[in-house]
């Protein structure tokens, strides 16, 4: 083997790589990310560039899918996983990136913590990952939104808009009785105040395409700081094809380079890390068990806020929402509202049974009183695997469902969220619709942590197959809650690398 390029090679630029990079580089050691994109022209687009895309691909016929999916930004970086990564869906869309910072690029930025409850079958304490979550709550930068005429002045604020401020003092005025519902202000990562490098939110709304002020959290933005320490070395277009072991492990690029360590950490994502173990795992007729969050978007209707003009305010969520249905534990949903005035018209427009033209004057009139709840069920609600096909390669598809009586449950719920819609003075409207499983990109739970056998990790996220090789994305989280998942995935990679960065940096085999 030839002298190590590294201590730890990190394959992946997300949110994941980045939090295991820190404290490798703070411990001295040096590591190597390969990222399979690059931040060319990341900086240079103009707003209509951002917005209507360089080839007009707003413009396309509505895919269906959530606005955030349909914009020029995400279309280009869903359709070169899709055309590169030989990874297909059947009733499932494969959700995933190859670009620089992953899917930071296009995150809906909402925060969750899991709580002792939520991880009680996982093989952690529940104080090491509230350690990393503050880690990474002050790396990332949070804010909470509020509604500023009632002077809450406890951390740093957004404004919420006028619409989900209405509906959060009608909350806070007829609590459920049971409290089984809950309605709050959003945490999302998003700055309210200036930070080097960073603008504070300006409420103009462009969350969606791309937030040229970087007050929405990308782990891009950790990069230029991951770039200052001497132990860091990051490289451009260097797409993770292979890995092999010899006293070491080596990773095999697309354009024919090879990069060696000791350890090697993958933070691919879910879909991308499974792409690059298919040949080292034994992934059999039953395939590999995906879990995925199932995802119920409806639209609402506020008759108090009938032609009342829209607040400035940000597209990300005004509110987050919890409902349990269940005796167990992981028996909730989780949401989050938003403002629908903050988002694209035309994935509304071209959804109702208009013109374009009268579609465009009915969604201005009615748009101030409109929000979009979605609603995330926990990943035991989905049956989805990862099959690999022996004719293609390397190629995979992901076959996506439901748990078996999964729509009596989805009808239940509707059920009992009316009652809570007419609490708030919300009138739910037609096109409450089940969004394809994938859509979500809540992934999780391929190599849990602590399990035994061939799909196993260790604490570290080691494979039980293959010692030396470490995952940190959502693939080693053992269950998937329903309620967001970044935060944990960032928080639990910063747990293993300072685990992994005390131990002596000599090969693993």
């Amino acid at each position: 083997m030839k002298t190590p390029d590294a201590d730890f090679i990190i394959v992946g630029s997300g949110p994941a790589g980045v939090s295991a990079a820190f404290p490798l580089i703070a411990a001295g050691r040096r590591v190597v990310m390969l990222d399979a994109g690059n931040d060319a022209g990341s900086e240079d687009e103009s707003r209509s560039a951002r917005v209507l895309g360089r080839n007009l691909e707003s413009l396309r016929a509505d895919d269906g899918s959530s606005p955030k999916l349909q914009t020029p930004v995400a279309r280009g970086i869903l359709e070169r996983f899709r055309r590169e990564s030989g990874i297909t869906g059947e009733g499932f869309m494969p959700v995933a990136s190859l670009a620089r910072g992953g899917l930071s690029n296009i995150w809906g930025a909402q925060i969750s913590y899991l709580d002792a409850e939520d991880i009680a079958a996982w093989p952690i304490d529940i104080e090491l990952l509230q350690r990393s979550y503050e880690r990474i709550s002050r790396r990332v930068g949070l804010s909470t939104n509020t509604d500023l005429t009632a002077g809450a002045n406890s951390g740093p604020l957004l404004p919420l808009g006028a619409t989900a401020a209405h509906v959060l003092r009608r909350h806070e005025i007829a609590m459920p009785a049971d409290g089984s519902f809950r309605l709050f202000p959003a945490v999302n990562a998003i700055l309210s105040e200036p930070r080097p490098g960073r603008a504070a939110c300006d409420l103009r709304g462009d969350c969606l395409y791309g937030c040229p002020s970087g007050a929405i959290y990308n782990s891009r933005q950790d990069l230029l700081s991951l770039q200052k320490s001497p132990h860091f070395r990051l490289l451009d277009n260097m797409r993770a094809m292979s890995l092999t072991s010899n006293s070491g492990w080596t990773v095999g690029t697309a354009d024919g380079s090879s990069f060696s360590a000791p350890r090697i950490i993958l933070a691919a994502g879910v879909l991308g890390t499974a792409a690059l173990l298919a040949d080292l795992l034994p992934i059999g007729g039953e395939g590999l068990r995906l879990l995925n969050s199932p995802t119920l978007a409806i639209p609402l209707l506020s008759p108090a806020r009938l032609l009342r003009s829209a607040t400035a305010t940000h597209s990300l969520a005004q509110l987050g929402l919890s409902l349990r249905y269940g005796e167990r534990a992981s028996d909730y949903v989780t949401g989050a509202v938003y403002e629908v005035g903050s988002l694209p018209a035309q994935s509304f427009v071209n959804r109702m049974p208009l013109g374009r033209k009268a579609g465009r004057a009915a969604f201005e009139t009615i748009a101030g009183s409109l929000l979009v709840a979605t609603i995330y069920y926990p990943g035991d609600q989905s049956r989805s695997y990862i099959h690999r096909d022996p004719a293609a390669g390397k190629g995979m598809t992901v076959r996506g469902g439901f748990a078996d009586g999964f729509d009596i449950r989805v009808k239940d719920l509707k059920r009992r969220l009316r009652r809570e819609w007419q609490r708030l003075g919300l009138i739910p409207l037609p096109g409450a619709s089940l969004a394809e499983p994938g859509v979500d990109a809540h992934f999780a739970g391929t190599l849990p942590m602590g399990a035994t056998g061939p799909f196993g990790t260790s604490v570290d996220g080691e494979l039980n197959l293959h010692p030396g090789l470490h995952v940190v994305d959502g693939s080693i989280l053992p269950e998937l809650s329903s309620k967001y998942i970044t935060m944990t995935i960032m928080a639990n990679a910063d747990r293993i690398a300072h685990r992994l960065a005390d131990m002596e940096a000599n090969p693993a085999l």
